[in-house]
């Protein structure tokens, strides 16, 4: 199905060239750019819909993807389970500032090399791929994987970003559970670091929604704008757990600096960033 196709459907849909992520489109690869779609005109069956039509038009387009079970089961829609039982992680990857010599296969030999347990790994287009682990003991941490991507960025002249799942046991919902995360990806594309998984970005993902629809949250949010350079300091502290100093240190000042900077937040609106609750609101308003 093409653009213009889908557009007679959805006339709010349009194409960009980078991800242009954003809490209320559903977004998926097409043709070496974005498409996105107002999720408040989708109904969940046309989402579901979306996804397997789009998924299922970027494998005609890529032939070269291998014969796998779990590309069968994920992408193609197979009701066959890929594996009779265990564990198993998705790690989603998009590849980003790619030039004409850029070897899809040579990197995806490097990048699973490092990786245990490796049940299947392929690129679904030029930009985007799945590596599928099977839990059996220790498995890469988010740190080691940021260390892999920017070893690989750095010798194939790409950048690239990832998506850690969680590990499932094996069930008919891990296509649903997929799916999810891959919108989870698709929209954290550009709000987050190079790797991060559910817990990095659960709280700003799930709460943005009804956070939007509020009245009292977006009254805040316009007052907050009013105090110069608050984002970054708020983040600062969120971040670090509420440690000043390491929040002194993140931000670059010294630990007087902030002192003041919270004291002089907290006499103009009536927030403490020292106080847990009172952190967590504003972290919630800089969403």
């Amino acid at each position: 199905m093409n653009f213009n196709q889908l557009k007679s459907i959805y006339p709010s849909a349009f194409l960009t060239d980078d991800s242009n992520n954003d809490q209320n489109y559903l977004t998926f690869p097409y043709q070496n750019q974005w498409i996105h779609f107002d999720k408040k005109q989708l109904t969940s069956s046309e989402s579901k819909l979306l996804h397997l039509i789009l998924n299922k038009e970027t494998d005609i387009k890529n032939p070269e993807n291998p014969q796998s079970k779990w590309y069968d089961f994920l992408i193609e829609n197979n009701s066959i389970l890929p594996a009779e039982s265990g564990n198993y992680r998705i790690i989603q990857f998009n590849i980003k500032k790619m030039d004409t010599n850029f070897n899809k296969k040579l990197w995806l030999n490097a990048f699973k090399s490092f990786f245990e347990n490796v049940e299947a790994a392929f690129f679904i287009n030029d930009h985007y791929g799945l590596l599928i682990q099977h839990y059996s003991g220790y498995s890469l941490n988010q740190d080691e994987t940021i260390g892999i991507l920017q070893t690989l960025d750095d010798d194939f002249s790409i950048k690239t970003k990832g998506y850690i799942g969680q590990y499932w046991s094996i069930s008919l919902e891990i296509k649903d559970i997929f799916n999810e995360e891959q919108t989870i990806f698709f929209n954290q594309l550009d709000k987050s670091k190079q790797v991060f998984s559910l817990p990095d970005i659960a709280l700003s993902y799930y709460a943005s929604e009804a956070l939007f629809k509020s009245p009292i949250i977006q009254q805040l949010k316009e007052e907050l704008i009013s105090h110069s350079e608050i984002k970054e300091l708020i983040t600062a502290i969120w971040l670090n757990q509420g440690n000043i100093s390491l929040a002194a240190k993140y931000l670059y000042i010294h630990r007087n600096t902030l002192q003041y900077r919270l004291d002089r937040f907290y006499e103009e609106s009536g927030l403490s960033l020292k106080n847990r609750d009172d952190l967590l609101l504003c972290y919630l308003l800089t969403i």
